[in-house]
């Protein structure tokens, strides 16, 4: 079956996906402290986190799934922004989540996330000043030994650090010390240098389905990455293969499989059958890595016995989550 034979325009019920988004950070806003991250200044700003955003999303609405921002932004990038240089790991990550509505329908987000390269100057150049301002409160607070020193330390760390604010909160004699201190520290764990280092920051695709098809949405994200970052330009706009797997690739029927064609090669996935199991389409690999074995089988030992499992996420607090089996 071939996705683009679907009809235009159809319902967002019969569709393989219902909304694609991308998440990152909002250049208009600038670098917003995120709170819930419950970290501290004493951290250096290219290893704290920042506020992302929604910065787009197909279609607007669809009937009967409503599209909640805060609540995907938060899902897409649980960590909020996250900055790196050339000297940081920079590879794509992977994950999926459940949303589930009030009549019990559900929908699957799979979030395929990257590091983009920073090109906003203004983004920059606030990475810069905070860094610059960790830098010398951190070596200055190590060194006090007055109170008079700590007050003043501590004053200078700074509640806010949108754009604006940074850029106007120095004068010229303070940047040049500034600038003079930060030198010092070139090669440091967390060091942040604009003349030296290429900045990159964290950034989300994710595709929402009625159904959870990871492997087919996971790989249509990593080629829509991989076209993004290619020199060789794609047959078609990125823009046509995202519109084709919105509103022409149909949601396979019960017991068929589905092949559709992606941005650099074509996809294949396939839906259980009534009398067949429910899709699982999580490789058990994955699981065994990351838990362990002996973790898996007293997992799956607790399971079966009907015994009560709470999973705990090291995410956010407001994110915690626990699955229960009975």
């Amino acid at each position: 079956m071939n996705g683009t034979a679907a009809a235009t325009g159809g319902s967002a019920s019969c569709r393989f996906a219902h909304y694609f988004v991308v998440c990152g950070v909002d250049t208009e806003t600038g670098l917003e402290p995120d709170d819930g991250a419950g970290e501290s200044f004493e951290q250096s700003p290219i290893r704290r986190s920042f506020k992302s955003k929604v910065l787009v999303h197909y279609p607007e609405n669809t009937d009967r799934i409503p599209f909640h921002k805060d609540a995907v932004n938060m899902l897409c990038l649980p960590r909020g922004l996250s900055f790196r240089t050339q000297a940081d790991s920079l590879d794509p990550q992977f994950h999926s989540f459940t949303i589930a509505s009030d009549d019990g329908t559900r929908s699957y987000g799979f979030v395929h996330t990257f590091y983009e390269e920073v090109t906003s100057p203004q983004i920059i150049t606030a990475m810069q000043t905070l860094y610059q301002m960790h830098h010398v409160e951190h070596h200055s607070s190590s060194s006090a030994s007055s109170p008079s020193s700590s007050t003043c330390s501590s004053a200078s760390t700074p509640s806010t650090s949108s754009m604006d604010s940074l850029a106007s909160s120095l004068e010229e004699s303070d940047a040049e010390s500034l600038t003079s201190g930060v030198s010092g520290c070139l090669g440091c764990v967390g060091s942040f240098d604009a003349a030296r280092d290429t900045l990159y920051v964290s950034k989300a695709l994710c595709l929402f389905t009625p159904l959870p098809f990871l492997q087919a949405s996971r790989q249509f994200l990593a080629q829509l990455h991989q076209a993004v970052t290619s020199q060789t330009a794609p047959p078609l706009p990125l823009e046509s293969y995202v519109y084709n797997i919105l509103y022409e690739v149909p949601l396979p029927p019960p017991g068929r499989s589905l092949r559709f064609h992606g941005v650099q090669g074509p996809i294949v996935c396939q839906r259980p059958g009534p009398g067949e199991l429910p899709l699982g389409d999580y490789p058990l690999g994955e699981a065994f890595s990351l838990l362990g074995v002996n973790n898996m089988v007293k997992l799956l030992t607790c399971a079966l016995l009907e015994t009560q499992v709470l999973l705990y996420s090291k995410g956010k607090p407001m994110i915690q989550f626990s699955v229960y089996f009975f």
